[in-house]
């Protein structure tokens, strides 16, 4: 059976679970679970990308130094003034609905949290 490509749509702003969707992304890269994992990071769950949690943070770390992460909303990020930080950790900022139909038409599968 052929592996699918997925990308981590994570936009809630629930944080408990897009704190699951992260998890799930890295162990799904780490155990290559899928093709290709990649996350998009989208409104309240962008500011993740700063927590410092050590369970966030190293999944966030896992998930940039392995470049899972695509990008998260440059919209959103400048609305919420958190760009500078956001782009200092290494993420790209990027229109997050651009990014999310690019993967899509490459044939990633969502899964959006």
């Amino acid at each position: 059976m052929e592996m699918k490509k997925t990308v981590f749509y994570i936009i809630t702003g629930e944080m408990d679970r897009a704190r699951m969707a992260l998890m799930v992304a890295r162990r799904s890269a780490e155990f290559k679970r899928f093709q290709d994992v990649k996350v998009i990071l989208q409104g309240p769950s962008e500011k993740l990308l700063l927590d410092e949690n050590p369970e966030i943070k190293d999944n966030i770390d896992f998930l940039i130094k392995n470049h899972n992460i695509d990008s998260a909303c440059k919209f959103i990020a400048e609305q919420m003034n958190i760009s500078d930080p956001i782009i200092k950790r290494g993420v790209e900022l990027k229109p997050g609905g651009e990014r999310l139909a690019a993967l899509v038409n490459d044939d990633y599968v969502p899964l959006v949290f």
